[in-house]
């Protein structure tokens, strides 16, 4: 791959100047026919001062993706450095053994943009947004072995829909088992790198689940859009009398029933149902459960389809909102980037107040810690989490 220098247009500098990592084709002044995907990129200001350097991808509206490179520091060997500080950051933070799977570099929070390593106890799942990493996929893996030496698998996720892609597969180690056991805050859970969603497993939600651990002694649990269970793990961990998993996709199901198996947890007081989560919340008798987790998959993959997103927030709210005891407990989620923070808190007090309730906020969460965010890219600020009681 070469070098090349691209120039923007005069008033396209501003958010490069703020530090957001993506440069738009749009924003260039010319974009010259040699430029190929994966090209280390200078870029410069319509006055001809150094923007910052970053590497093409021709086929992405996001042109140029930025890195804190130093001038002249190679593109693959600037990439396996800021992997190996990601890595060392996690290191630090996930020492004791009851945690071990966590995320190990969060794209652009990690000022890697369109890469996600996830960690699961010996294995890691590696997902690339953009192909203008390839190249730099043998210095990663260097930098992971180099610093976790106890690692045996690195599955390689395929998340670019481009024919010229490779296939998903391992690009270190052999024989990958089909289902991986790790650790979160001691309790055990086992997941499909191959099949999973995500990478395998929502890594993103840890300390809310803790959260939910904390409160859930004595109490009856619902769990809507369950997938495979964790949440339920956390309440039956920390003492629920008896739980409720909901999920439309009957597989989910059966891996939360392992995840229960897993940590010694009665099956006979955890039921676990595959229903549609607005059909089932219709037909639950008001005030049925004290605790109720409503954790539902993102429902907008672009800003047009915002508006449809806060109607699913706010009627799915309301239904979870009217099975709560007075008294009792709701932690309701969004993953949903193109919702806002403040969006997402006005559907659901449209919601709350819509099914006659009062709330108050308890908890408001966000991102584990192992998810960071750039301070000048919202866009990674997509999880938000209220802990509610409701009366």
């Amino acid at each position: 791959m070469s070098s090349q220098r691209l120039y923007l247009k005069k008033n396209k500098e501003f958010s490069l100047i703020k530090g957001h990592p993506w440069a738009y084709a749009e924003a260039f002044r010319e974009v010259p026919e040699r430029l190929a995907t994966g090209d280390l990129v200078e870029v410069r200001s319509h006055r001809d001062q150094v923007m910052g350097y970053g590497y093409a991808d021709v086929d992405s509206k996001i042109l140029v993706r930025m890195l804190p490179l130093a001038p002249g520091e190679p593109l693959t060997a600037g990439i396996g450095r800021l992997v190996r500080e990601a890595v060392v950051m996690r290191r630090e933070r996930f020492a004791s053994p009851e945690t071990t799977a966590y995320r190990l570099v969060n794209g652009e929070g990690d000022a890697i943009p369109g890469l996600i390593i996830d960690r699961y106890e010996r294995a890691v799942s590696l997902q690339i947004y953009s192909l203008g990493l390839t190249a730099a996929l043998s210095e990663i893996t260097r930098a992971i072995k180099e610093l976790l030496p106890e690692i045996k698998w690195i599955w390689r996720r395929n998340q670019i829909r481009l024919a010229r892609a490779d296939a998903a597969g391992l690009i270190l180690g052999s024989n990958l088992p089909d289902k991986i056991e790790f650790k979160e805050y001691g309790l055990k859970f086992s997941t499909d790198l191959v099949n999973g969603q995500k990478t395998g497993f929502f890594l993103d939600q840890r300390e809310n689940r803790n959260l939910i651990r904390s409160i859930a002694a004595g109490r009856n649990f619902l769990n809507v859009c369950g997938y495979t269970g964790a949440f339920t793990v956390a309440a039956a961990a920390g003492g629920a009398a008896q739980s409720v998993t909901v999920d439309i996709a009957k597989p989910a199901l059966a891996e939360a029933e392992n995840n229960l198996r897993l940590n010694s947890l009665a099956l006979s007081a955890h039921k676990l149902v595959a229903a549609d989560m607005y059909e089932y919340l219709t037909q639950c008798r008001p005030g049925s459960f004290d605790l109720v987790v409503l954790d539902p998959p993102s429902m907008a993959k672009n800003r047009r389809d915002a508006e449809k997103a806060l109607r699913a927030y706010r009627r799915l709210n309301q239904l979870g909102t009217k099975v709560v005891s007075s008294g009792g407990y709701m932690f309701t989620a969004s993953c949903t980037s193109q919702v806002g923070r403040e969006e997402f808190i006005e559907a659901v007090r449209d919601a709350v107040a819509s099914a006659g309730r009062r709330a108050m906020i308890v908890h408001e969460s966000f991102h584990a810690v192992d998810h960071p965010i750039a301070l000048a890219h919202p866009e990674g600020r997509y999880l938000k989490g209220l802990l509610l009681k409701i009366y």
